[in-house]
């Protein structure tokens, strides 16, 4: 009988599932880990992107002499929706940064620059609802909010009417672009961060945090939260993610309630929006453009007053 000689090279069974359950073993170990690097590559992917935006920034105030661009501001009568009848701050950056920007005098693209990585990235050339349930192109995609006690938030700067919309809250005499000098804490203050998408919108985030500057708005100073009956510790205190019931009460738990991207403008209490998204890192971190071009984060929860604030002592 002819006998078998076992090939000293090869594998037995045993052997070969022994090395299956290490390479098993390996990859549990190291899979969390890249995770969390790839989270943490977005995240400062995400901080690049803002400080391109604060270059932009800093060369617009050099050429306009120290004045600072609206956030949101009615062009001319005759413009309708689908001309972008509100010129937004990311469209004054974004034509900085790219000057095919505008086409015959719209905003026909925006630079990538303000898709944010850890975000749902939307078809280019995609459609949105309106308000109205039409459907109307989608030309730019923008995943950042601005404060609007930094950049001014005026849709209609001559005529603001008296029940409160975006810009109603900005009174006359502040009815001008803000000069960078008059910023009391440049080297704090935010002046963009990321924000929720809105599906309904073309899965762009509202350009202005406007309902969330209304909320602590002192009526005798615009863009002012220093009211005598305001004390200096609520500065320190946690800010509400948006116009929500109940004055400051509660902004640690409503910035954890509502870190959601929505399915529909107006869906939170009393139809506002939410203004923070604390998208990075596992859905727990924020970044945020200070005024002097330095980047700060922030976990969820401790987004306080006093970040967004101008004027805290």
């Amino acid at each position: 009988m002819r006998r078998t000689t076992r090939n000293p090279q090869a594998f037995t069974l045993v052997e070969l599932l022994v090395v299956i359950g290490i390479i098993a073993v390996l990859i549990s170990v190291l899979l969390p880990a890249l995770g969390k690097a790839r989270q943490a590559a977005n995240l400062i992917d995400c901080q690049a992107r803002l400080g391109q935006m604060g270059q932009a920034m800093s060369i617009y105030t050099t050429i306009n002499k120290g004045l600072l661009p609206w956030a949101a501001i009615d062009r001319p009568p005759g413009y309708t929706a689908d001309q972008e009848s509100t010129w937004w701050w990311f469209m004054t950056l974004g034509e900085i940064m790219n000057k095919n920007l505008l086409r015959d005098g719209f905003a026909k693209s925006l630079s990538p620059i303000f898709r944010d990585r850890d975000t749902i990235q939307p078809p280019d050339n995609n459609t949105m609802t309106t308000q109205g349930g039409g459907q109307q192109s989608l030309f730019w995609v923008n995943h950042y909010t601005a404060n609007p006690r930094v950049l001014y938030d005026s849709h209609d700067p001559d005529n603001a009417p008296a029940v409160f919309h975006i810009g109603a809250s900005i009174l006359p005499a502040e009815r001008t672009q803000r000069k960078i000098g008059s910023v009391r804490t440049p080297s704090n203050v935010f002046v963009i961060w990321d924000a929720p998408q809105i599906y309904d919108q073309g899965y762009n985030a509202y350009g202005s945090a406007a309902s969330m500057d209304g909320w602590a708005m002192d009526s005798k100073t615009a863009y002012c939260f220093g009211s005598p009956n305001v004390s200096p510790a609520s500065y320190d205190l946690p800010s509400p993610p948006g116009w929500i019931p109940n004055g400051t009460g509660g902004g640690r738990a409503l910035q954890k309630k509502y870190n959601i991207d929505l399915r529909q403008a107006f869906t939170l209490p009393d139809g506002w929006l939410s203004h923070m998204r604390f998208r990075h890192m596992n859905n727990t971190t924020l970044a945020a453009l200070c005024l002097d071009g330095h980047i700060e984060t922030r976990k969820v929860g401790e987004f306080k007053i006093k970040d967004y604030c101008t004027n805290y002592k």
